[in-house]
């Protein structure tokens, strides 16, 4: 990106390549199904809102460490529960064999 002018007292303008468009506005490449100009090559004019990417890769980097420790919390866990394990299988408790139902006392 080359900045080739000024428009204003905080605008400029800018030479950008298709390239450079695409991934300042967050997407991976041209060929990206969200892209907007995806068919068709981006129309003098048409405004893209790079803010959102911009914002979105901030948080990212700012809660970066928090992550990590999350990801290293859950691995963790799930380690203690790897171990906790035994490797027999213990069997469900025997049930109690059913009482046979009481026969009434016959008359005399």
């Amino acid at each position: 990106m080359k900045i080739i002018g000024t428009a204003g007292v905080n605008d400029y303008l800018v030479q950008m390549s298709d390239y450079e468009i695409v991934k300042a506005a967050g997407y991976s490449s041209s060929y990206d199904k969200g892209w907007p100009f995806r068919d068709r090559s981006i129309p003098v004019g048409a405004t893209i809102e790079i803010h959102a990417a911009c914002d979105f890769h901030s948080r990212i980097a700012n809660n970066q460490d928090s992550a990590r420790k999350a990801a290293g919390t859950l691995r963790a866990l799930a380690d203690l529960l790897d171990g906790a394990m035994p490797d027999v299988v213990i069997p469900p408790p025997a049930e109690a064999p059913a009482e046979a139902p009481a026969e009434a006392p016959a008359e005399a």
